[in-house]
């Protein structure tokens, strides 16, 4: 159904940018005697946000190439809007507007276009902050999101996601962030972010939540889980991070919103979180933290079988002083935090605990937003304006995270 306008998981372990598998969610047709269409922009209304306004639940916008320098809110289910080609169909924030596309509907997909220049985010899904509603189902493939004012792709109180096959770059914040849901039932895979103050940033987010499969690379900071009393649901928890190449997070270009620099993997008061089999080098202060932070326990956390290297600081666990369950195994690493933390903090009863000190490594000053390398082109969506339009799933895929390994530096 139409609201009233308000002001405001499968184991691919592939980088290649590739088509939705069958698993993707979504079906076709909704139920109900009206078979869904597909409305065109320009050609049948001059603006994405009327052909917004106009589609019906389980109907496709399809966007032309070109430049629209209009913010859209979709207040529509089951929506697919699509742009008919990922680098040539843009929405142009010009720094004055405020989100590219913000989606207070459920099973809205967002698909194969670019967001830029907005004074927030790229693309914003969210319940309503008022009634606390949670949105469900959500779904963004092929976007791109560049040099927006605070984050590139953002699920807040959202539930069933999937976000795949996208990329992210040149935002204060975070490129990808998922916040204040529990269970969040949300899956990232084969998506790409540098350039940013922080890759992913899942605050106070868990709960059957995987981020697989991706390169979070070049920003100041690669992953954070953390806990926050500025969201509501905490403590974070239950995160699985796993399969990924966490590469160089010391990246003095990258915009800057915080003093953290320089960390693959930072858990801050998050707990029952999983780091498996990821591939981490090349950072100035460490590999992975895990801390306690704003008053919230690091409990429960497992890093287990990831590759290690070229970081100043493999890993790290600072300030928790009892074991509290988190646990260390089978890393190939060199450097650690306590020195022996794979005994200190060995996955068994007994654990010794211990805490580590981390010097912190200050982060250069703020950048000039210029001094972010613009986003390369990227692959776009194979025959998009005869693929199928699909609504959001409300049920992420589930991914195998036994049969996952670390993959390979490129």
């Amino acid at each position: 159904m139409k609201r009233v306008r308000r002001l405001l998981t499968v184991a691919v372990l592939t980088f290649v940018v590739a088509g939705c598998t069958d698993d993707s969610p979504g079906s076709g047709p909704t139920s109900g005697a009206r078979e869904p269409t597909t409305i065109r922009v320009p050609a049948d209304h001059d603006t994405i946000q009327a052909a917004v306004d106009a589609a019906e639940p389980g109907d496709m916008v399809l966007i032309s190439e070109g430049v629209y320098a209009e913010q859209v809110t979709i207040e529509t289910d089951g929506l697919t809007v699509r742009g008919v080609d990922r680098n040539g169909t843009v929405l142009d924030g010009g720094g004055t507007l405020e989100n590219g596309v913000m989606v207070l509907a459920d099973g809205v997909a967002v698909e194969n276009l670019t967001t830029r220049n907005y004074r927030s985010n790229g693309v914003l899904f969210t319940g309503d902050y008022g009634s606390g509603r949670t949105l469900r189902g959500y779904r963004v493939a092929y976007v791109t999101a560049a040099d927006n004012g605070l984050y590139g792709i953002y699920a807040f109180n959202a539930r069933g996601g999937l976000i795949e096959q996208s990329y992210a770059s040149g935002h204060p914040d975070s490129g990808f962030y998922i916040g204040q849901c529990n269970p969040c039932d949300a899956l990232i895979r084969n998506v790409i972010a540098e350039f940013n103050a922080v890759g992913y940033q899942g605050t106070n987010a868990g709960g059957n939540l995987v981020i697989t499969s991706s390169v979070w690379a070049r920003n100041r900071v690669g992953l954070q889980p953390n806990s926050s009393v500025k969201e509501r649901l905490a403590p974070q928890t239950d995160s699985v991070i796993v399969g990924n190449l966490i590469l160089d997070n010391s990246e003095a270009r990258s915009p800057r919103a915080t003093d953290a620099f320089g960390v693959g993997i930072a858990v801050g008061g998050g707990s029952s979180n999983q780091m498996i089999a990821n591939r981490i080098e090349g950072h100035v202060g460490a590999g992975v933290v895990v801390t306690d932070q704003d008053g919230f326990v690091a409990a429960d956390n497992r890093v287990e079988d990831n590759d290690l290297s070229g970081n100043a600081l493999d890993l790290a666990v600072v300030g928790a002083g009892s074991p509290r369950g988190n646990c260390f195994t089978g890393n190939r690493f060199t450097t650690s935090t306590p020195a022996d933390i794979e005994r200190r903090y060995a996955c068994a009863p007994g654990s010794l605990g211990g805490t580590g000190t981390l010097a912190l490594v200050p982060g250069p000053p703020q950048v000039d937003p210029k001094a972010v390398p613009p986003p390369p082109a990227q692959p776009t969506m194979a025959d998009p304006q005869r693929r199928p339009k699909a609504p959001a799933s409300a049920t992420a895929p589930t991914v195998d995270i036994a049969s996952v390994s670390s993959p390979d530096r490129p």
